[in-house]
């Protein structure tokens, strides 16, 4: 399957997110336990948020470091060096240095699928406010991504967001998750939408991996 080599910006809030699964053991009928917090810091290469119309704001790089407890945790991210139209312009968060964009939101762990049982972090963002030039970019809503290797002891944790084909650019792969054994798919009303100029929201998706570090090791028990 062709992917699109650009890499989410929207998503910026996801990056923080694999942490979650630090100290939390759980079976596919089982709750998630609350833990003590977790402390963790993580960091991404390049990402873009790219819509269904192929408007795209990318991102080099972004840093996140905070705490977590249980099956839920708070988002702060910084991600730094963004361009929107494809690369021309510099985008930069509402108050924030330029080239700078500040993303905050909330997360909770779920999971992917049942057989095989996966794990995913499904984000909800906050209303995002950015200007590309002359151009304003609002961004809210959920994502939903893959994390870590299950029954692997390890302090690592990999997040995975993807989209579908090239030629369906925007378009999120994941939208299907569950949560106390109840299968539930995010309304298309609540998934990542992005609006520019205040035009319609319209729909956006993330393509992008990246690394979190937590202090101690972390176990995803199927």
């Amino acid at each position: 399957m062709q992917r699109l080599k650009v890499v989410v910006l929207a998503l910026m809030a996801v990056f923080a997110l694999a942490a979650f699964a630090s100290s939390t053991a759980f079976g596919a009928d089982a709750e998630f336990l609350p833990t003590a917090s977790e402390a963790y810091k993580g960091e991404s290469g390049p990402g873009t948020l790219e819509t269904l119309a192929h408007k795209n704001i990318t991102c080099n790089k972004d840093t996140s470091s905070g705490a977590l407890s249980g099956r839920t945790a708070t988002l702060h991210i910084d991600f730094s060096e963004c361009k929107g139209e494809n690369g021309l312009v510099t985008c930069t968060g509402l108050g924030e240095a330029s080239g700078v964009i500040l993303v905050l939101g909330s997360a909770l762990l779920v999971y992917d699928s049942l057989s095989p049982l996966g794990v995913a972090i499904l984000v909800t963002l906050n209303l995002l406010h950015l200007s590309c030039s002359i151009v304003l970019v609002e961004i809210l809503g959920k994502v939903l991504c893959l994390i870590g290797t299950l029954n692997t002891a390890t302090k690592h944790n990999e997040i995975k967001c993807e989209m579908l084909e090239k030629e369906k650019s925007g378009d999120p792969k994941e939208r299907t998750y569950w949560e106390g054994g109840v299968e539930k798919t995010i309304p298309a009303t609540e998934e990542l939408l992005s609006s520019f100029n205040h035009g319609t929201f319209e729909m956006s998706a993330e393509l992008t991996s990246a690394l979190i570090l937590t202090t101690n090791n972390i176990t995803l028990d199927g």
